[in-house]
């Protein structure tokens, strides 16, 4: 939705259409600053960087640690 969608319905009267626009604006808003916070986030995480971790997982089998009587 557009600003001047907005301020015509506020103008013409139609609260529930002012209403409407003016959420779906507020939402694109904090949608884009989301997403751009996202992406600052990610590259303060990472450095620029794209890390692996698959060698760091260790896989423990329970199965040969069971003891038996």
């Amino acid at each position: 939705m557009e600003t001047s969608e907005f301020i015509d319905n506020l103008a013409a009267g139609n609260a529930a259409a002012a209403k409407e626009a003016l959420n779906d604006m507020l939402s694109a808003r904090a949608f884009e600053a989301l997403e751009g916070r996202k992406v600052e986030l990610a590259k303060n995480l990472y450095n620029g960087k794209e890390e692996s971790n698959d060698s760091d997982i260790e896989v423990q089998d329970t199965e040969d640690t069971a003891v038996e009587q």
